[in-house]
Parts: C-alpha cells; structure tokens; sequence
C-alpha cells in the first residue's frame, strides 16, 4: 500500500520486542488516526485506524493483495512473528478514509501519455468532475512514480516515490509535475469505492468489537429479564423475546431463532457466523418491540414497567459505560432510559 510517511510516529520497531497488542490499545486509547505498517522479508500488512479503531487492512504476500476482515487478522497475527518491523504513521482523517477506498479501487484510464495529455490538464479534469480515486504517475526516467490522491475533486495528498525513498505533502504536487513536463510519462487512473469501503470498515469494526457488544448487551437483556419477569411472570420476558424475534427475521435474518445464530440465555448472548454490520439495530429492535409487548400487559394489570426497568439499566449503564459511549447503546434504548 501507498503510504504518506512524513509524519513518523514509530519507526522500525523489532516485532520480537515489541507487544503488539498493547500497541494496538494505547493507538486506540490515544484516538490515533493513521496507519500501522508490518513489514518482513516478501510481506507487508497495514491497518488502517480513524480515531483509534482499526477500519481496514491490507496484505500483499509476493505480489498476492488481500484486503478486509481476513487481513486485519493476518496482520494481527503476523505481526507477533520475530525478527519483523513495526512503523506507525499518522495522516488526516481523510487520508486514512482514502486508503481505506484505495484498495477497492478500479482503474477507468490506463496508459494514458503525456504525448497526447498534460498531468495539470488531467487533474483539472478530475477536478470538474468530482473525481474521489488516485493518478498513479509513471516517469519515462529511472525508478519514480507519483501518486495523487483527490477526494470528491479536492487534492487531498501527493506522493513521489524515487529509488526506494518517498516523500509527501503540500511542495510535491508541483515538482510531480515539473517531473513529468521535463521526463514524460504515462498516467493511470483509479476511482476509489468510497462507500463500499465505508461498509466494509463498519462490519471490520463491529467484529473486532463484538466480544464486547455481546458482552453488554447480555448484561442489558439480563436486566430486562429480571426485571419483567419479577414483575409479571416467569419465564414471560424470554418467550415473548423468541417471537419478537421471528417477527424481526425478515429484516434482521440473523435473529432468527431458528438459524441459531443469535441466542440469548440466562444473561449471556451468544452470536455465531461473520458478523453483522446491523447487528446492534436488530437486537435494540428486539429488545424494544419486546418491552412495548410485556409493558402492555403491566398496565392491563395496573403494572408500570418503566420504573423498574429505568432504575435497573441506569445500573447497567453505570457498570459498562465506555462501551455505552463506543456503541452508542443510549440510542438504541433511548425509549427504556428515558
């Protein structure tokens, strides 16, 4: 991967020195926006965090490029490895967003040479038209290459990549340019697919997340469980959860009870398969639908099941509240809290 590297955080780091996941905690502790390179000999993983939490990742083995979930865990794994080098790089926000798109990128101008087309008239070009992807520029003289990186028109990002050296930032963009004009070269275009990468990024974090979201929302259905059913009858809370459930299966598939995927039991959820990016929105649909049906019933018998539920989830709330914020969890039971 292409990587801004003037704004070096750690450089060459032994990987058999170095505890890569305490690395890991204090970037996402510290809100680190960048990128986390590991290099060996043939390999190069990077992860690529936004405030923090890792949001894609590629690894490219002998020229062989994977990119996404799978490569966030190779990386992980790899980098426990001896004898390996960690850099941490900081970027912008949208050049983190960027990267992130880059490796779903498809070309849509190949070869294109200064013989028949300017690079300033090729990006001015791009530039009218909105144009978020990246120029990769081929110098006709010796081992450089440029890279610019545009984002929705905007040049976000130059690089220029000379006899194993690089260098980034606001000058580059015109000594590409003066490179090109006094060489020649050709041009190849690649249009980046912003918001397939966006999906991706979120269903990485919801897995990285989810020991810990089924870890809270246990404790959360828990409550109402306890509570609803010392309020009504035993055994209430859980059978109308199952049918709200089934009720949710054709939006929310991965609720059905009988795909076995999502179960809950005794206080703990459980969750099997590759994770869903709608995973939270399901279970707080469940949950809701589920508490307006058992409240119902409280109130034919002259029951109020939002006193008791408000005092025992601010209990909860209080016990794992870091994940209530990361979650966003108070939006989901925004009805319950309230």
């Amino acid at each position: 991967m292409i990587i801004p590297k003037q704004d070096a955080v750690y450089q060459n780091l032994n990987t058999s020195f170095t505890n890569f996941s305490e690395l890991l905690v204090d970037l996402r502790e510290n809100s680190f926006t960048g990128c986390v390179q590991v290099s060996f000999w043939e390999y190069e993983g990077v992860l690529l965090l936004d405030t923090g939490e890792i949001i894609n990742a590629q690894e490219e083995i002998n020229g062989s490029v994977i990119s996404g979930q799978d490569a966030v865990k190779r990386v992980i794994t790899k980098a426990k490895d001896d004898d390996g080098a960690i850099s941490v790089y900081a970027l912008k926000g949208e050049m983190v967003t960027m990267l992130a798109s880059v490796v779903k990128s498809v070309v849509i101008y190949e070869n294109l040479s200064t013989d028949f087309t300017s690079l300033e008239a090729l990006i001015s070009k791009l530039q009218n038209e909105d144009h978020t992807g990246y120029v990769e520029v081929n110098l006709r003289e010796g081992q450089q290459k440029g890279y610019i990186f545009l984002l929705a028109g905007r040049v976000i990002e130059t690089l220029l990549s000379a006899k194993g050296e690089e260098t980034s930032g606001p000058n580059v963009l015109p000594r590409v340019i003066d490179l090109v004009s006094t060489m020649g070269g050709t041009f190849n275009v690649y249009k980046a697919a912003i918001e397939e990468a966006l999906s991706e990024s979120e269903m990485i974090r919801v897995s990285i997340d989810l020991p810990q979201l089924l870890e809270v929302w246990g404790a959360i259905i828990g409550a109402v469980e306890t509570v609803s059913d010392d309020l009504l009858t035993d055994g209430i809370f859980l059978n109308t959860f199952k049918d709200t459930l089934v009720s949710l299966a054709n939006d929310y598939p991965f609720l059905d009870p009988f795909a076995a995927k999502f179960t809950y039991l005794d206080g703990t959820v459980s969750f099997s398969g590759e994770a869903e990016k709608n995973f939270t929105q399901g279970v707080g649909e469940g949950l809701n639908g589920t508490v307006e049906i058992l409240a119902e019933q409280a109130a034919l018998e002259g029951k109020d099941l939002f006193a008791p539920l408000k005092t025992a989830l601010e209990g909860v709330i209080k016990e794992f509240k870091d994940q209530f914020d990361q979650f966003n969890l108070r939006a989901q039971l925004r009805d319950l809290i309230k």
